[in-house]
Order: C-alpha cells, then structure tokens, then sequence
C-alpha cells in the first residue's frame, strides 16, 4: 500500500525537488525536498496568466504534518484555471520530504521553523522567482510571517487564513469559553448554546473533554444549527455514534500517521519543541492543550518560540490579509484583528458561515483573499486612517470584473481595514464534506435506540 502511495504521489503534476541540509549545522548530510509548481499555459488547458496576476502564490498548509503534493492537488487545479501561478512545498519530515538521502528518517533535531523557513527561500532561488504573495493556512500562517520578518525583500503581499500570531493558547481558550460555555460573547443564539453546553457538562452524561472536543468540532464544521441538534440529541441520549465518529476526528492527525496526506510523528517536535501545542489551562472548559498530553511525551518540551511575529508585524510594508471565518474557534477573531492592527497595511477579510482553515473546506474564501491582496500591492495605503468597511462579491474564474471589485474595495480613503467575503460558494478543500457527514451522522442517530 505504502509503495502504490508513494508512486502516486510521486506522478503529481509538477513535482520537482533540490537538496536541502538536514540540519544547519555544517557537513550537514542531505535530502530531498519536494514542491510542486503548477503555472497557467504551461502543459495545461488553462489559459496564460494575465500581466496583473501578480507574483507567484507560495501555499503553505497547516499542521504542522500535513501533506502538500498529494492533498492539495484539486485546489491547485482550481487555482490554474484561476490564473494563479501556485507552488507548494511538501514540509520537511512529511511525505515525499520525509526521508535523508541514505533512506533514513529526517532526525527530530531537523524539525525547526528557522529550517522549513531557510527551505522555502531555496525554492524561490531554485526557481528564480525575486518575490512572492506568501500564504499560510493555521500552522502555516506562522511559517508565513516567519517567512516574511526573515526575508521581506522576497515577499510581495500576504494572506494569513486562520492566522495564529504565537504560541500561546490562553487568547484561543478565553474566546471559545466566552462563546460556548460561558456565554459572555456572541448573541441570544449563542448564549442559548452556552447554556445548554454547561448543562450537560455538569450533567456528566459525557465527559467535559469529549464534550468540548464535539461541540468545537460541530460548530466550527457544520455551524450553530447543527450543534444545538447535537446537544438536544445528547441530552436524550440520541448522539451515541456521533459522538464515537467525533471523537476520532482530529486525533487520529496526531495519533496515526497517514502517508502523503498527514504525518505528524516527525513534525511533532515543531509542534510541541517550539509551539507549545501542550499548552494547557485545567480550568478552561476548551482546553484544547489536554489533548495533546499523552502524544507529546514523545517529543521535546516547550523551549521558547522561535520568532516574536507580533513585535516585527509592524515593520512590514506589504499588504497583509488576515482571513478569519466567523466560527473559527481555533484561531480566533480577536487574533485576526490584533494582526491587522499591528500590520501598516493589515486588512481584516472575515467570512459568514465558515469555521477554521478556508485552504481545507472554503477555497474561494482563499482565492478572492489573494486577489484582494494581488490588488493591494504596489499601493500605498495611510496608516491610521479609519476607513469605510468593504464588501467583495463573488468572482467566477478568470473574472476581471471581479477583479475590478476587490480594487474597488482598496480605493476607499487610506483603503479599506475590513472586508466582508460575501455570497462565495463554499467547499473545495479536502475537509469541506464534514459537516454534512456531521448532519447526516446524527439524522441516523436519531433512529438508534436511546441509550444514556
């Protein structure tokens, strides 16, 4: 099986690769790193990319561990026919970037930032490319503005989606209670959820961790509707089989590795060495960081963050676009809004009824935030003014039009701090059929009999 995936992924359309040090360390041994760039006129149906398509888009995914050449291939399609000159680099110690040159597994002590940071600057080199729109998805949002403080002479513009700013958990966790437990934020809809989150919390009927592992899940995935029917149907001990699927769901990222698509037993060491991912608070009620207890006994502990992004974000000069979905709960509004406060040409770009991660379940969400930050450079927007929110409407492949709109939407006084992503068609990513499993899930439980 292993040997059938490894062929497949190895036939990805424009795959390549260069050797890369294992470590930085001098007389370092070597591997093979791979990428993949697809470019529009170049061997596919897809037409040439216009002259203001901009620079090429660099993609990072999220993770850390998961897979770029494989996962990703539909989306790259996708952005072709959009006119996106698209590479992606399949991280260090996964996938086809797994192995050293002597078909040994890359060693934790090569699982860095400053490394996958280093890898990506070889690849621009590798392929001549001066600068890039850089994209980072949740973990990748972090390597992008590492990328970005590092070299910003190689950056044109950046969208962050689901960006996370540090390592810490403690803005996560008090946005989430707020929300769905203690009821402090949100609306009528929202505090109703709460409450019904903290009775069956202290009801018992399941566990305060499975519970908030479902509801983040539910919510974040399938929406406020959804979740309410999964409360209702736990209460009355209808969920039974949701609940055993939920539970499966995002560990088993960590927990098993599936290869070529998401492998986190190497890239761990990132996770837990330098992002803190244990990070944990008893008395949070999405205390998110318990989870990853038992599974970073196999790493390296905390031993500081390798960049301080929130102190640097301000020297940026190029357009950032922080993309955040309403129901993200892992990445946060508020951390969104910090970034575009921080950032001199921040825009906030904030999505209805989406959760976390547009790369995986919302892809035109990702597309139209490139395009807004393609139209942004080379502007020069003044900072501090306050200007009029914007919204952009949905744009069909290849639409100038569309385009036109997004430029509209920088042509306010000093340009628009806020857009709204409105009316985009949603899925495209390899998550985007969960929370219509969800729904589908829990309509077959509500044929089981009851058990409590």
């Amino acid at each position: 099986m292993s040997k059938r995936l490894r062929t497949a992924a190895e036939a990805t359309p424009g795959l390549h690769r260069i050797e890369r040090p294992v470590t930085d360390e001098r007389d370092s041994a070597t591997f093979s790193l791979a990428y993949v760039r697809t470019t529009p006129g170049l061997g596919d149906d897809a037409p040439r990319a216009a002259d203001d398509s901009g620079p090429p888009v660099l993609i990072i995914p999220g993770g850390p561990g998961l897979a770029s050449a494989v996962p990703y291939r539909a989306l790259r399609q996708k952005a072709v026919k959009q006119g996106l000159d698209v590479l992606m680099l399949e991280h260090r110690g996964v996938g086809l970037s797994r192995r050293s040159a002597d078909g040994s597994d890359l060693p934790l002590e090569a699982m860095r930032i400053s490394l996958v940071v280093d890898d990506i600057r070889a690849v621009l080199d590798a392929e001549g490319i001066d600068r890039v729109t850089i994209v980072g998805s949740s973990y990748g949002s972090y390597v992008a503005l590492a990328f970005a403080v590092t070299l910003p002479h190689r950056v044109a513009a950046i969208v962050l989606d689901s960006p996370m700013l540090e390592a810490s958990r403690a803005e996560s966790r008090a946005w989430a209670d707020g929300l769905l437990y203690d009821g402090t934020h949100g609306d009528d809809e929202h505090r109703l959820l709460a409450r019904k989150v903290r009775d069956l919390a202290l009801d018992g009927v399941v566990t305060a961790e499975q519970l908030s592992h479902a509801v983040r899940i539910v919510y974040e995935f399938a929406g406020p509707g959804t979740l309410d029917a999964l409360l209702n149907q736990i209460a009355v001990g209808r969920a039974r089989t949701t609940l055993a699927t939920l539970a499966k769901l995002g560990r088993s990222d960590t927990d098993e590795s599936l290869p070529y698509y998401m492998e986190f037993d190497l890239v761990g060491e990132i996770a837990f060495r330098e992002l803190d991912f244990a990070d944990s608070d008893p008395e949070a009620f999405f205390d998110t960081g318990a989870s990853f207890h038992d599974v970073s006994k196999g790493f390296s502990p905390f031993s500081a963050e390798p960049f301080h992004l929130a102190g640097a974000l301000p020297s940026l000069t190029v357009p950032v676009i922080a993309l955040s979905g309403d129901r993200d709960l892992r990445t946060p509004r508020p951390v969104a809004e910090r970034i575009v406060e921080l950032s001199p040409r921040g825009v906030l770009a904030t999505v209805p009824d989406h959760g976390h991660s547009a790369l995986d379940t919302h892809v035109e969400a990702l597309f139209a935030s490139i395009r807004l930050a393609v139209a942004r450079i080379g502007t020069v927007t003044q900072v501090g003014t306050v200007a009029q929110e914007g919204t952009v409407a949905p744009m069909g492949e290849g639409d100038a039009d569309g385009a036109d709109e997004l430029r509209g939407a920088d042509a306010g006084a000093g340009g628009s701090s806020e857009v709204r992503l409105e009316g985009l068609s949603k899925g495209g990513g390899p998550s985007s059929m969960l929370g219509s499993t969800i729904r589908a899930q829990l309509a077959a439980d509500r044929l089981l009999p009851r058990r409590r």
